[in-house]
């Protein structure tokens, strides 16, 4: 897997990206040339962890960025492009990954590589506030609205597949591959709150399980195992995805920290055992901010606390 992304590689320098010094022509391993250095404390020691994504960055302006491999034919390719079209990717409730470019793969003209932002998993560094995980949960239910009103079914919106823009929160960019380390290869000691900045964006990112225009679907895959799944009985996937992301905030907010009970309501709503019961991604947006608007104005000032600590610690 890592040849292939090395026989891309002028072609990518062609197309205005550079990738890391391992995938070049040439390349040496550093702890070969340097015997007194330990493999594993060099940058270049790091390899890709899935053969179909790698880093670059943009010659352009530096921006670091992920190419993707998929089939031109794909509803991945398909849907990621038409998220990112002219027409809707400036509304500010759509919170998909940001399509920056595509072109032909030169190696199988079967395939395409898309091109995306670097991001980082929602769940790192963790939440610190009831605010941000607020606005985690307004920003995702948003988008999750956004989605359905243009028939796009994600199918797996689960924790693996919601990230955030984190570049303000990094003083000092992180490695793409090894996200605790910079980029060479040293562990990020100075790390920003999402408060700190003012807030991050989040993004429903791979969209290869996900359906336009689909008001039923059959299938088993995804991350999150709903009860409805099934490979022959159809089921809504518009009311998948209510359930999966309910509880993604159960096991993120509501499993993890003891003051936010809050959430009960909406959480038991979105992960209701049958489908028919549950409320679609604009009813359970509309219960979020009629709960949210019923908060005591102390709650926006207040830390998430977690189990071990208890509940009667401020």
């Amino acid at each position: 897997s890592e040849l292939i992304w090395l026989a891309r590689y002028q072609y990518l320098k062609e197309r205005g990206y550079l990738v890391r010094q391992r995938y070049r022509p040439g390349w040496a391993p550093t702890w070969k040339v340097r015997p007194d250095l330990t493999e594993i404390l060099c940058e270049d020691s790091i390899r890709i962890t899935n053969p179909s994504l790698l880093d670059a960055q943009r010659i352009s302006d530096g921006l670091f960025v992920m190419l993707k491999e998929v089939h031109s034919s794909s509803s991945e390719a398909f849907i990621a492009r038409f998220l990112s079209s002219e027409l809707l990717r400036n509304d500010p409730r759509n919170h998909a990954v940001p399509v920056l470019d595509v072109f032909p793969d030169p190696l199988d003209d079967k395939k395409v590589l898309l091109v995306f932002p670097l991001l980082r998993h929602v769940q790192k560094p963790p939440f610190l506030s009831i605010p941000e995980a607020l606005d985690l949960i307004e920003q995702t239910l948003e988008g999750l609205v956004f989605l359905h009103e243009h028939e796009v079914a994600h199918r797996d919106c689960a924790l693996g597949n919601i990230m955030m823009d984190a570049r303000a929160m990094y003083p000092v960019p992180w490695h793409p591959q090894s996200p605790s380390l910079d980029q060479g290869n040293r562990m990020i000691m100075n790390i920003k709150s999402r408060t700190d900045v003012g807030g991050v964006r989040y993004f429903f990112t791979d969209f290869g399980l996900s359906s336009k225009g689909e008001g039923k679907t059959v299938g088993f895959d995804g991350i999150e195992r709903a009860p409805e799944l099934s490979y022959n009985i159809p089921y809504d996937p518009y009311r998948l995805d209510v359930y999966i992301l309910g509880k993604q905030y159960q096991a993120l907010l509501f499993d993890n920290f003891v003051n936010v009970g809050f959430l009960h309501p909406l959480i038991n709503q979105m992960i209701t055992q049958d489908p028919n019961n549950r409320p679609s991604a604009a009813e359970a947006y509309t219960i979020f901010v009629e709960m949210r608007a019923r908060l005591n104005p102390g709650w926006f000032s207040r830390r998430l606390r977690t189990k071990d600590e208890g509940a009667t610690i401020a």
